[in-house]
């Protein structure tokens, strides 16, 4: 049987580590975990990337994959 598993897509941008889904963007430690809270530093560096018109370059992980 096939199937997707599917978690928010995942970028890295002027280094800081983020996902973006559903709920917002979130910044990500290196070693995979969390944030608890998210500042005006990562909101700044965030919206930079958001302004820019190939976001996708920066794309390191998540998204949808085939099992």
């Amino acid at each position: 049987m096939t199937g997707f598993i599917c978690s928010s897509p995942l970028y890295e941008y002027d280094g800081w580590r983020f996902e973006f889904g559903m709920t917002g963007p979130w910044p990500i430690r290196k070693d995979g975990r969390v944030y608890k809270r998210a500042g005006n530093k990562f909101y700044e560096v965030f919206q930079r990337w958001y302004d820019l018109p190939n976001r996708e370059d920066y794309r390191i992980g998540g998204g949808c994959e085939r099992l």
